[in-house]
């Protein structure tokens, strides 16, 4: 990591392929940002964010592995477009900013994902754990400010209606 870079990073409860594909959604719903390359093979994704008035632009890699439990990490880096002779040292705030954005919504995406069902051996039982930890999740989202109230109670209840 270099001196100008910003870090981040997350752990969720799909598998790696969940995650990438919930990803390249996400990201096209943060304003600025542009998917410039999806290598799924490495699971790594290049996204672009553009020039603003606290920015002179910035490339995101994001790396995207498996880790125990059939759960996935995701490592997101950002780095200024211009070094710190060229104004990248002054983005005030914004580029850990567009982390927090991209974490946030690919959260967003997929709370809208069923998760891997568990063999606990009774279907029912495994249905009743997914939506227990869906609720979760979408809890985690509201309280984090990542979705409004009336998109969890939308959510919340279009959950409960599968029961």
């Amino acid at each position: 990591m270099a001196f100008l870079d910003h870090e981040g990073a997350a752990e969720y409860e799909f598998p790696r392929e969940i995650v990438l594909d919930a990803l390249v959604k996400a990201v096209g719903s943060v304003p600025g940002m542009t998917i410039d390359t999806v290598d799924k093979a490495a699971g790594r994704v290049l996204i672009k964010a553009g020039m603003s008035l606290m920015s002179w632009g910035e490339n995101i890699p994001i790396q995207v592995s498996s880790s125990a439990n059939n759960r996935s990490r995701v490592a997101i880096t950002s780095t200024p477009k211009t070094g710190a002779l060229f104004g990248g040292a002054f983005d005030l705030g914004k580029n850990r900013k567009n982390i927090e954005r991209i974490l946030a919504a690919l959260s967003h995406q997929l709370a809208s994902v069923n998760p891997p069902h568990t063999s606990t051996g009774e279907a029912g039982s495994a249905h009743t754990v997914g939506i227990e930890a869906r609720l979760l999740r979408l809890k985690k989202l509201l309280d984090s400010g990542a979705i409004s109230r009336d998109d969890y109670e939308r959510k919340k209840a279009e959950i409960l209606d599968e029961v």
